[in-house]
């Protein structure tokens, strides 16, 4: 971006231009006479005279005028505390300046330096009393106006939050259905029939979840009898799990080779369209079929056998 170029100032109309400005806008002849027969034309920005403000902030400004430098100091707050009040009193003034009380105070000046000087302590302390009490009626005043403008604003803000519909309004306004405008809550006529059936459900929930714990509980004390409760039973299922010939025991896989890992035991993982496949029985394996259906049937004879003796059973 190229440097702001600076600008001549704006002048009233009556001051004497520049040679330059007068070059470009009078001739020869008018301006080697008087400046009273000067003239600007309508084309240029001298022809209304605008006076920048003090605190103009446009680039014109800020290469015309100076930065207003410095600030107002903030005022202080005299009667700030809550004995604020008895401060424009004579006992707050004696106490805060004292009149002079040694005995060269009381005796006659010696000289007019002396005289002087007492005079300008007394003047000092009227000075102050007359500040003080100043002070505080300006402040008296001013927290008149205060308080009166502001009841006249709350007054005024009441008034027009309970003003009535004017008619013009109530005229002109859409039309309501009067139902739309009734938003009290009522009381549900079904209410208790509803109690009734949740405490119904609830009550179901709850011997839902009663019977699963007592199941959980009961599973669990059948299959706690091949808990390893000992470090010798730990230590003898671990070299059990993990001796060498533990898959050539194993026997052979489905597809007749030796088993040697788990993926030859139980295959592989069941995947989603597997699972559907057992589902709606629709697998091109017999044998798979015959064994799914073998599994069901066993399913459901334990689940018949634990309703009936009302325990669990072990595993298929």
């Amino acid at each position: 971006m190229p440097p702001l170029l600076p600008r001549p100032a704006l002048v009233p109309r009556a001051a004497s231009l520049p040679a330059i400005s007068r070059a470009l806008f009078f001739s020869s002849t008018a301006a080697a006479g008087s400046p009273q027969h000067q003239q600007i034309p309508p084309e240029s920005p001298l022809f209304i005279n605008v006076p920048n403000p003090p605190q103009d902030q446009s680039v014109e400004a800020l290469r015309e005028l100076k930065p207003v430098k410095g600030h107002l100091p903030v005022p202080r707050q005299v009667f700030k505390q809550r004995d604020g009040h008895l401060k424009p009193r004579d006992e707050w003034l004696a106490r805060s300046a004292p009149a002079p009380s040694s005995e060269r105070s009381r005796q006659p000046p010696r000289s007019d330096v002396q005289a002087w000087k007492r005079q300008m302590a007394a003047s000092r302390r009227e000075n102050m009393r007359e500040g003080v009490r100043a002070l505080y009626s300006r402040k008296q005043h001013f927290d008149a106006r205060r308080l009166e403008r502001q009841t006249a604003k709350l007054a005024a803000n009441r008034a027009a939050a309970t003003a009535p519909e004017r008619e013009d309004e109530r005229l002109t306004r859409a039309s309501i259905n009067a139902q739309t405008l009734q938003t009290a809550v009522l009381p549900d006529p079904e209410r208790l029939t509803r109690a009734l059936a949740s405490r119904e459900r609830t009550e179901l929930l709850s011997a839902q979840k009663s019977e699963a714990r007592r199941d959980a509980i009961q599973e669990l004390y059948m299959k706690a009898r091949s808990f390893i409760v000992s470090e010798g039973e730990l230590e003898a299922e671990v070299e059990r799990q993990f001796a060498p010939g533990y898959w050539k025991g194993m026997g052979l896989s489905a597809a007749g080779y030796d088993i040697q890992n788990i993926w030859d035991l139980d295959g592989r993982p069941l995947t989603v369209a597997d699972m559907l496949t057992d589902v709606t029985r629709t697998s091109n394996a017999l044998l798979k079929n015959v064994e799914t259906e073998k599994i069901r049937t066993l399913k459901r004879q334990k689940e018949v056998a634990e309703e009936l003796t009302g325990g669990k059973l072990d595993g298929i």
